[in-house]
């Protein structure tokens, strides 16, 4: 579909992609909304833009990073710069592999939370 070409793109450029598949014409059903949000941030979506003021509150929560998210983050931050003195840059955290592109997700989940 169009909106994950647009996602791919934006990934590929270093950019966070906003947006979701699907309408958010309807933007009365928040039930709807929740879920079309939630599906857009599994896929890879960082945010999207509200054609309503209902919507705002909706995609803080959707897109926001969680405290457990925010917890892993910090874990894995600090793993890696214990990794990285001992010039590693892959290791183990909690029994699963941690490598370059998990670290970089530990960051932009970081920043996410900043920018809030």
């Amino acid at each position: 579909t169009p909106n994950l070409s647009v996602l791919f793109a934006a990934r590929a450029a270093g950019l966070l992609p906003l947006g979701f598949v699907g309408s958010i014409g309807e933007f009365s059903d928040t039930h709807k909304l929740r879920e079309a949000a939630a599906h857009a941030r599994r896929l890879g979506f960082a945010g999207a833009l509200a054609i309503h003021p209902t919507q705002v509150s909706i995609f803080n929560e959707a897109f926001s990073p969680s405290a457990q998210e925010l917890e892993w983050a910090h874990r894995v931050i600090v793993a890696e710069n214990d990794a990285a003195t001992r010039g590693l840059s892959a290791f183990s955290l909690n029994g699963r592999m941690v490598d370059p592109p998990v670290v970089r997700r530990a960051h932009e989940i970081l920043a996410l939370a900043s920018d809030n």
